[in-house]
């Protein structure tokens, strides 16, 4: 059965989740670039090079396929959060952690396939030559840090 949290969530505008979202979304898109640059490391790859595959054009610079990356988790953010916000609407109770994790890492995993078997292909990007598990895990990271902080900023 599913718990609810004792606390009672404060009453945000609508706009106001969107900003919150916004927020939540650039810190978890930061997240997100710090795990695959962990990896990247890992393997021995430079960071200018992992960052330029954010950017599908060839001559990206780091620097603008970093911003780009952020740009899109900023509005993935936004979409979380209006989403969390008419959900969260129709009950007066929030969601406790663990249930905010699970939403986040769910709309990470939609994210995610989204991205990897329709946008991606798309628009020939280089990310689809990372290893599958290395961007479905960063998506993973993604949501559930989403997830979480869009609960702490609307409880």
């Amino acid at each position: 059965m599913a718990e609810l949290s004792k606390e009672v969530r404060k009453e945000i505008k609508f706009s106001e989740a969107a900003v919150e979202g916004l927020f939540a979304g650039l810190l978890a898109g930061l997240a997100m670039a710090a795990w695959l640059a962990v990896i990247a490391l890992i393997r021995s790859e430079t960071l200018s090079h992992l960052f330029s595959r954010f950017y599908p054009a060839q001559a990206a610079t780091p620097l603008t396929g970093l911003l780009l990356h952020l740009a899109v988790s900023s509005v993935y953010g936004i979409v979380f959060g209006l989403v969390w916000y008419l959900g969260s609407s129709l009950q007066r109770l929030a969601p406790s952690a663990w249930q905010a994790a699970v939403l986040g890492a769910g709309y990470g995993v939609l994210l995610f396939l989204l991205a990897w078997y329709i946008l991606l292909p798309a628009s020939a990007s280089p990310l689809r030559q990372l290893p599958i598990w290395q961007v479905g895990v960063a998506h993973l990271v993604y949501g559930l840090i989403l997830g979480w902080l869009i609960r702490r900023s609307t409880s």
